[in-house]
């Protein structure tokens, strides 16, 4: 990747230049991608360290804070049994490195030195800061974002491959649906599953035994079996979500989110504004994206409008004085949902 280039990762892009052009001086990385994070400044340390580190060629500062003088300190020592001196600056928040000191010395990396700073999770840095600018300029500034479809779905066949086990797309896909596109997620799933599959090829059933589910799955069911009229369905995940840690102010914000996706599908459907609106607004793709189309016919566009318009009462009630508790504004949102897709039909 060339000099100063931060985009979108990929990864297989970004592996191929650090093996051909060698590691730079300095990396900023950070994302929701963790996993990867870590895969990377792994790669960096074995291209820097190819013969394992000591004290002297690798360096680690710990954050959220950045001391100034472990800084300078890690950045004058040179390598003393490798080419390269490598120097980690984990979960550092970059944006409260004000000081001038701080742009100097990272604009200043030895050319025999490699700094890789990573930030805290769900950290991002702050464009409008000149140390930011700086290492973008400088550096290589990388946002490890959620994978595509197509290699997180290659990823899990290696995975499930390391257990002997054998998992097709339908099984990928719902094993993605409920549990997110996170690799660091994924991990205890695929775990999870291979241990508890009997045969190598995993199964349907064998994801629902065993896969965790996210909030944002339950709810995406939830609002199925308000659909298909199913209110006790509905209900009954609600109690499960309210019994969990899922808190009542997330979830309405979660069903409200998933309401909004839905008008979005149906009126992608009823106007063909095409995928790429759908995209455009959602952030849904591939299989998501199809679930989101066939759930939304279930509805009317009115009936979807007005659902939308319920969730955000509902929200107002827990920034006003509601005289009801919040799990109990979230079971008369889902009761007011229900009647809403009742008097729809």
């Amino acid at each position: 990747m060339a000099k100063g280039k931060s985009e979108g990762l990929s990864y297989k892009e970004l592996i191929g230049a650090l093996r051909r052009d060698g590691p730079q001086r300095l990396y900023m990385l950070w994302g929701e991608e963790d996993y990867l994070i870590a895969a990377f400044t792994a790669e960096l340390r074995r291209a820097c360290l190819p013969e394992g580190g000591t004290e002297f060629d690798e360096k680690r500062i710990d954050g959220p804070s950045l001391p100034l003088q472990a800084l300078r300190d890690a950045l004058d020592a040179m390598p003393f049994l490798s080419e390269r001196t490598f120097v980690e600056l984990r979960g550092v928040d970059i944006n409260k490195c004000t000081d001038e000191q701080y742009a100097k010395l990272l604009g200043d990396v030895p050319d025999w030195c490699t700094v890789v700073i990573t930030l805290p999770a769900g950290g991002k840095p702050d464009g409008r800061l000149s140390l930011i600018k700086r290492i973008k300029k400088d550096g290589c500034a990388v946002e490890f974002a959620a994978q595509s479809e197509s290699e997180i779905f290659k990823w899990l066949q290696r995975r499930f491959a390391a257990h002997g086990k054998r998992i097709g797309q339908r099984e990928m896909e719902r094993l993605v649906f409920l549990s997110g596109d996170l690799m660091n997620r994924l991990i205890p799933e695929i775990d999870k599953i291979s241990a508890y599959a009997k045969g190598e090829e995993i199964t349907l059933s064998d994801v629902e035994a065993v896969a965790h589910h996210l909030p944002e799955a339950d709810v995406f069911a939830m609002c199925d079996a308000i659909a298909a009229g199913n209110t006790d369905r509905a209900a009954a995940l609600l109690a499960e979500l309210l019994a969990g840690d899922a808190e009542p102010i997330m979830l309405t914000a979660l069903v409200g989110a998933q309401f909004r996706s839905l008008y979005a599908a149906k009126l992608t459907e009823e106007r063909r504004l095409g995928s790429d609106y759908l995209r455009e607004v959602t952030g849904k793709t591939g299989y998501f994206a199809t679930k989101l189309m066939q759930s939304a016919r279930a509805y009317r566009l009115e009936e979807l409008r007005q659902a939308v318009r319920l969730c955000a009462e509902t929200d107002y009630k827990f920034k006003s004085n509601s005289n009801l508790t919040p799990a109990e504004n979230v079971e008369e949102l889902l009761i007011r949902l229900a009647m809403n897709h009742h008097a729809a039909y």
